[in-house]
């Protein structure tokens, strides 16, 4: 987004979705509120609000341990360096859409010197995928949900035979969870439930639960030990990360309980838009509180129709267009958070119609 479209969205009354961070002072005065203020100060990681931190995230997500992570790329390039060095083996196991493989300039291979396996299409790969893989290997990366393919959770009973699958062959499977807090909830269970299922989870908190920065990795406390040498490495340790971490533990506790009241909305929200003709909704029901909307039209064209309609001051819909896979079409996410508490699902649609009819 360029300055001017990020004070176009500041100034709008309504935003569908991603609204914008609240000015420096009111986040400072919301940290300095909550009760890990009173802390002492975390040295290097060690105690304060950041060791709360590491305990509450690993109790929620029925882990004995975790580790605090500035970076959620430093903390899965830690994780699977730890695996590979265990096993012996340089083979990973990563979907082509993945944020690990999209998003991150190669790091996976380029940084690690891990041989990527890519399993997958534009849905998540499947057991009979692992299956027909010859090649050892030293771990398994699942992104819940695969953000770039519609923000897709494989079936949960497809996970439970991949997991197994992987346990009975002592492969180490690892969540890829930035928005594991969501994906629990697309499935109706909760995120301990799910953890259980993999040996490692990642989990972000600036995402979904509104932090400043950071993540986590959960697993067993010998597992967890094995990431301290590899973020010292990577250059992970800051001399201190309580704001990271106060801000984490509000948002842990106010906005992961309401992930399934986001879930639901944007299935609400989804079944509002399907039946209009110039719309395709990526999924038909949203695996999570996310999900794609097509519009007919280019990206440029959007973009323009979308800047004149924020200009009036009302609704900011969307901060990026491009390319769907459907010729003539463009794409943009919806991803429902606690900005949705400002409008009805009545009111988004009819935004969203409007836009589409130019």
């Amino acid at each position: 987004m360029s300055l001017s479209d990020q004070a176009l969205k500041q100034a709008c009354r309504f935003v569908l979705s991603r609204p914008p961070a609240p000015p420096v002072a009111e986040t400072m005065a919301r940290l300095a509120a909550h009760p890990s203020a009173h802390d002492a100060v975390d040295d290097y990681g060690a105690g304060g609000a950041v060791a709360q931190l590491e305990r509450a995230t690993a109790a929620k997500l029925g882990k004995p341990r975790g580790l605090f992570f500035i970076k959620g790329v430093t903390a899965q390039l830690c994780v699977l360096q730890a695996y590979a060095d265990a096993r012996g083996c340089r083979n990973v196991v990563i979907h082509p859409m993945s944020h690990m493989d999209m998003d991150e300039a190669g790091a996976v291979e380029r940084v690690t010197g891990l041989h990527a396996i890519r399993l997958g299409r534009n849905r998540p790969f499947t057991l009979d995928a692992l299956q027909a893989l010859t090649e050892p290997l030293a771990a398994v990366v699942v992104e819940l949900p695969l953000r770039r393919a519609g923000f897709l959770l494989p079936p949960l009973d497809e996970l439970l035979a991949i997991c197994a699958w992987c346990r009975e062959r002592a492969i180490a499977v690892h969540f890829d969870g930035a928005r594991l807090w969501e994906a629990a909830a697309g499935y109706g269970i909760s995120e301990a439930e799910l953890a259980a299922l993999a040996d490692s989870v990642y989990v972000s908190y600036y995402k979904g639960l509104g932090g400043l920065g950071g993540a986590l990795v959960a697993g067993s406390a010998d597992f967890i030990a094995s990431l301290a040498p590899w973020k010292s490495r990577y250059g992970g340790n800051l001399v201190t990360a309580w704001p990271y971490a106060i801000s984490a533990l509000d948002g842990l506790e106010r906005l992961a309980p309401r992930m399934p009241q986001f879930v639901q909305r944007a299935r609400d929200l989804a079944a509002a838009l399907a039946a209009h003709p110039l719309l395709r909704v990526h999924p038909g029901r949203p695996h999570t509180n996310a999900f794609q909307l097509w519009f007919p039209g280019t990206p440029a064209e959007l973009a323009a129709r979308h800047r004149a309609l924020a200009q009036t001051g009302e609704w900011w819909l969307f901060d990026a267009f491009v390319d769907a896979p459907l010729d003539g079409y463009t794409m943009a996410e919806i991803q429902i958070g606690p900005g949705s508490d400002g409008w009805t699902v009545e009111q988004a649609a009819q935004v969203l119609l409007q836009l589409a009819a130019g």
